[in-house]
């Protein structure tokens, strides 16, 4: 029963427009309208589907009435049936909703029934086409199925929630409204996630995915994919790209294949070990022992090159008539000048070696071991078919190899294990009936893997022992510098406690042990950067600065060292050297770290020399010596940490062997470079360092409050709590903080702090972390507790437990400061000045 609600004000009107359309429909209910109350309760009740109206009404006209419809029931069709109209008014009406217009007469009544019946048909196909909509988006809503769409700049059209959960964002329901994922992802996997799923590629895919069907605007590949959470799993994916106006539009649809992935993998690892079976039953046992002599060869020496070349003859004349091994070296390429040849008589042998040394193929081939080597994919070649069609002349080297050889048929594989790259081994037959094929490639591959692995086991066993090696090396080193400065503190402590001194040998003793003190202090800094190092937690305070007072202060530190050596530092600023952003105290450790290198490796009387220019856009700063030099052999490894060139116990010079390791990490956490030269050993050596100029605008940096120096300030009347196990730490801390007029109260342990605050609480409470029994995380933990809603009372953790980590849990546990031991007493009065309140 289609409803129809007619406007009209004239009733002859209304009756021709009833006729002819009863005439069109069967079932019909027409509500007539000729009044303006009428009309409004008509509206109100909605009990239409479709309006027919006049232009020319007595209390309106149709544009209103068309639009007071449309603003009520936007789908409803409107269809205009005047006599009254304009053209004008016909745009202006389809332009606001308008479905049909129809000019009032006897000859165009009969276009009315049709004008209604198509607008009509046109409203239910749209409400179709809406509810198809709504249940297309609900199933996408529900699919498994990814779905998404993607503009070839980044922007992230469209992507239903099995999308989002693919990509490991499953507490998304809808794609953001900044139209990106970045936020959710690190950049550079981001990067390759969009990478991903707009590659357009015509064979491969950029991550090896196979493609399995092609077409010239539509691909499906199976990909790995790293999802937000870095996990990854198989997707299969398919794009469809579609061009408009120069936008490139990617529509893609994604499938978790992970598991049919698992078991494709399985299967083919079930198929391959059926056929092997299969087609290998009668040779089982012959190739079992090559397989077994190869792991026995493997096995029987540390050296790699005489175990491969025993494997290497093992093959010949079984498998191969000529066998070449070619081992990757230090520079992660094949080293052509020294293969490991075998072959069936001493002529052959000694033609392939001169050919592979005299000739060995380009790095870039793509054939032969270069190219087996980067595919990681062996060759086959089951017969050498005629020179013409096979190779290109590109291919002349290869071709020529295998000419002169007499070579009928060939096969390389790669040496991987543990997924490095680690060389190829070469089979040949030469001038033989017999031809590789696929069996031949499955021993050849399993032997490959086995030598692969022994050859990788004895690296790393070799790489252990010198990592064992240089770990024994380092403690003993630790173990004698720290023992040193220590041997000469407790010498002269007992000879002060025991003996009655004079005041030279006094301040004598007293210089001695705070030297001894400060470099035991700055062994401990080195190895404490080295771990921050490590853990990458190492930070940088960066602002604005010029480096000739940088390296002045340096210099002037160091001179009394270089004076005891009768060693001239010689200095070189140029004064247009512009500033670098960068740590003051960081660059001056690399600076110190730099120059007191060449003054211990400087002999007496020698000279150093401080150099510090601006070439183009960087400041160098070079530190040249004419002391010991470097050994060629030992340069590479002049920035390893814990690596000296002599660690023998006989060694002239002290130290760990950080301080470079240290040096070229500051200077790339600048943004800049460091590098060292030397002739030779004897010749001197030359450091130099490259830092930017700081680019912006140059502003004046900051200048911290300094430490106060000259005299303890009074805080007379200021009460303080000192918690420690070692009673001479407590005793050095209670003279300091009474230099300053503070009552000082001590405790030996956390109980004994807690009954001490219980009777009389403090200004301030200074606690050791690590004591027995009850540290000090549980000790402030418990004085939190009782404080409540009362003043808190500032508290210093002051303790051995220097890294950066330690910082952050002591004040996450409820301590005000960090203070690392030994603390500098200035330091120590300057923070308990910060906290002091005031009385």
């Amino acid at each position: 029963m289609l409803r129809i609600l007619l406007i009209d004000d004239n009733p002859n009107d209304r009756h021709l427009a009833i006729y002819a359309l009863q005439q069109e429909f069967s079932h019909l209910q027409i509500y007539e309208i000729g009044q303006a109350q009428d009309l409004e309760q008509a509206i109100t009740a909605g009990q239409f589907d479709l309006v027919i109206t006049d232009y020319q009404l007595r209390w309106s006209d149709g544009l209103t009435v068309l639009k007071a419809i449309k603003s009520r029931y936007p789908d409803c069709p409107v269809v205009m049936f005047t006599n009254s109209g304009t053209q004008e008014i016909a745009v202006e009406a389809m332009k606001s909703g308008l479905d049909d217009y129809v000019i009032k007469s006897a000859n165009h009544s009969l276009r009315l029934p049709k004008a209604v019946r198509r607008a009509w048909e046109n409203t239910q196909a749209q409400r179709k086409v809406a509810g198809l909509e709504t249940r297309l988006q609900t199933l996408l809503n529900n699919l498994d199925v990814g779905v998404y769409r993607l503009q070839a700049d980044g922007t992230l059209l469209e992507g239903n929630p099995a999308f989002l959960r693919l990509v490991g964002l499953n507490h998304l329901n809808n794609i953001p409204e900044s139209k990106t994922l970045e936020s959710y992802f690190q950049p550079e996997e981001y990067a390759k996630l969009l990478s991903q799923l707009k590659h357009n590629s015509q064979r491969r895919d950029a991550y090896g995915g196979l493609c399995l069907r092609q077409a010239p605007e539509k691909e499906v590949c199976e990909i790995p994919l790293r999802r937000a959470d870095g996990t990854v799993v198989w997707v299969l994916l398919s794009k469809t790209f579609t061009t408009v106006n120069g936008i490139i539009t990617i529509d893609g649809l994604m499938e978790d294949i992970t598991e049919r992935k698992l078991s494709e993998q399985q299967l083919r690892d079930s198929l391959a070990r059926e056929q092997i079976l299969r087609t290998k039953a009668e040779a089982l046992e012959h190739r079992s022992s090559i397989l077994a002599e190869a792991s026995r060869l493997l096995v029987s020496s540390l050296d790699y090159r005489t175990t491969l070349a025993l494997v290497a003859y093992l093959a010949v004349p079984t498998l191969a008539d000529l066998c070449l091994v070619d081992v990757v070296g230090d520079n992660k390429l094949i080293t052509y000048s020294e293969p490991i040849v075998a072959a069936s008589n001493s002529e052959l042998e000694a033609l392939a070696l001169e050919l592979r040394r005299s000739n060995p193929p380009p790095g870039n081939a793509n054939y032969g071991s270069p190219k087996v080597l980067r595919t990681q994919q062996p060759e086959l070649v089951m017969e050498i078919p005629d020179a013409s069609t096979r190779f290109s002349t590109q291919d002349a080297a290869h071709l020529n190899f295998i000419q002169q050889l007499n070579i009928t048929s060939y096969l390389i594989v790669p040496l991987l294990a543990r997924e490095r790259k680690l060389g190829t081994m070469t089979f040949a037959l030469v001038q033989s009936q017999r031809r590789y094929g696929r069996a031949e490639l499955e021993i050849c591959q399993e032997l490959a893997q086995r030598v692969a692995l022994a050859i990788d086991n004895v690296r790393l066993y070799l790489d252990a022992q010198k990592a064992n090696r240089l770990k024994d090396e380092f403690l003993a080193i630790v173990s004698h510098e720290l023992r040193t400065p220590l041997n000469a503190m407790l010498g002269w402590t007992n000879l002060l406690r025991t003996r009655q001194m004079d005041a030279a040998t006094t301040a004598k003793a007293l210089e001695t042990m705070e030297r001894n003190a400060k470099l035991q202090s700055k062994l401990i800094n080195d190895i404490l950067d080295i771990s921050r190092i490590t853990q990458k937690s190492l930070l940088l305070n960066l602002h604005p600065l010029y480096l000739p007072p940088v390296v002045k202060a340096v210099i002037d530190d160091l001179q009394l060292i270089a004076q005891a050596k009768s060693i001239i530092v010689e200095s070189s600023f140029d004064a247009a050297v512009e500033q670098v952003l960068g740590d003051t105290e960081r660059l001056q450790q690399v600076v110190w770290n730099l120059l007191s290198n060449a003054l211990k490796f400087t002999p007496q009387g020698g000279r150093v020399s401080v150099e510090l220019k601006q070439i183009n856009s960087f400041v160098h700063l070079t530190v040249s010596d004419t002391g010991h030099g470097i050994s060629a052999d030992f340069l590479p490894y002049i920035f390893d940490a814990f690596r000296q060139a002599d660690a023998t116990t006989t060694r002239t010079h002290t130290g760990l062997g950080l301080g470079l390791a240290i040096v070229q990490h500051l200077v790339e956490m600048h943004n800049g470079i460091v590098f060292a030269t030397s002739d030779g050993v004897g010749k001197g050596a030359t450091f130099t360092v490259q830092l930017p100029v700081y680019q912006p605008k140059l502003r004046q940096a900051n200048q911290g409050d300094q430490v106060r120096r000259e005299n303890f300030p009074s805080l007379h009347g200021l009460q303080i709590l000192v918690v420690d196990d070692d009673e001479d730490t407590r005793e050095i801390l209670t003279f300091i903080l009474e230099q300053c007029e503070i009552q000082v109260t001590t405790a030996a342990s956390a109980t004994e702090a807690l009954k001490v605050i219980s009777q009389s609480k403090p200004d301030i409470l200074l606690c050791d972390v690590g004591m027995p029994n009850e540290d000090g995380y549980s000790l402030i933990s418990k004085v939190r507790s009782q404080e409540k809603d009362r003043e808190m009372i500032p508290a210093v953790a002051l303790t051995a437990f220097a890294r950066d980590e330690d910082q952050q849990e002591a004040i996450a546990a409820g301590f005000t400061k960090h203070l690392a031991k030994p603390v500098n007493p200035y330091e120590l009065v300057a923070v308990v000045a910060s906290l002091a309140q005031p009385t």
